[in-house]
């Protein structure tokens, strides 16, 4: 497939595509005699660990690490299952929390203070915390 249409089916766009080939996250299969990139089967589950990995919130350098030191794709992507099907359950948690609160403010309920707070995660502040204020905080 062409680097277009690559783009295309990713929803991304060309020039991205170009920037991972020159940081080598994902280089093509082959370059045309026209200067074309076309990618193959490989390079398109490649592209598609390099976007997993993006979302989880790594940048590119921390992208290219895991990448050198993860040779088993299929083991790579059932990580990367897991770590989304664990964020889905945590999302599904706020949802809930959110239309309990929607619902006890909208019919004059009572808030829930132990079901509020379900799904969110403020652990990620952990290292904030203790650098601002102490890890007694």
């Amino acid at each position: 497939m062409s680097k277009q249409q690559i783009a295309k089916l990713a929803g991304t766009i060309s020039r991205t595509l170009r920037h991972y080939d020159e940081l080598g996250l994902v280089p093509p299969s082959r370059i045309g005699r026209n200067g074309y990139r076309y990618y193959d089967e490989h390079a398109l589950v490649r592209l598609q660990r390099v976007l997993l990995l993006r979302e989880l919130g790594l940048g590119l350098p921390q992208t290219a690490d895991v990448l050198a030191h993860q040779y088993d794709e299929a083991s790579a992507l059932t990580a990367h299952l897991s770590l989304l099907r664990r964020e889905q359950d945590r999302l599904a948690r706020q949802i809930v929390a959110v239309e309990r609160t929607i619902n006890a403010l909208t019919e004059s309920g009572q808030l829930m203070a132990e079901t509020m707070f379900d799904g969110f995660d403020h652990t990620q502040y952990k290292d904030e915390v203790e650098q601002r204020w102490g890890k007694d905080a």
